[in-house]
């Protein structure tokens, strides 16, 4: 108990650098604006960060595109290509017209 003195002693003297160390801001009109100044340079810090995220996965994206259409077109221009339509392939594989069936081609 006797340490308790000496204790709140060196408790006081911790204080007292503290208050130097931060002084109190001085009441003035401008206390608030210049505080809401500083959340918004602090916001604008943080969304600059996510825009230039943002930019960059962007650009890899575009980039992956024209990288992936360079590869890809010129595969698919290479297949074969069909000069009848799925309505001509059906018709030829079935001639079931009015003509047939009248003239009894078709039973």
């Amino acid at each position: 108990m006797q340490d308790m003195p000496n204790g709140s002693d060196k408790l006081d003297g911790l204080w007292a650098q503290y208050r130097e160390a931060c002084p109190d801001p001085e009441p003035c009109a401008g206390f608030m604006p210049g505080l809401w100044q500083r959340i918004e340079a602090r916001r604008f810090a943080n969304a600059a960060v996510l825009r230039r995220i943002a930019q960059i996965c962007v650009g890899a994206t575009v980039a992956l595109t024209i990288l992936m259409g360079m590869v890809l077109i010129p595969q698919v221009e290479k297949g074969p290509v069909y000069s009848a339509t799925y309505v001509d392939v059906l018709a030829a594989d079935h001639p079931n017209t009015y003509v047939d069936i009248l003239t009894g081609d078709i039973k």
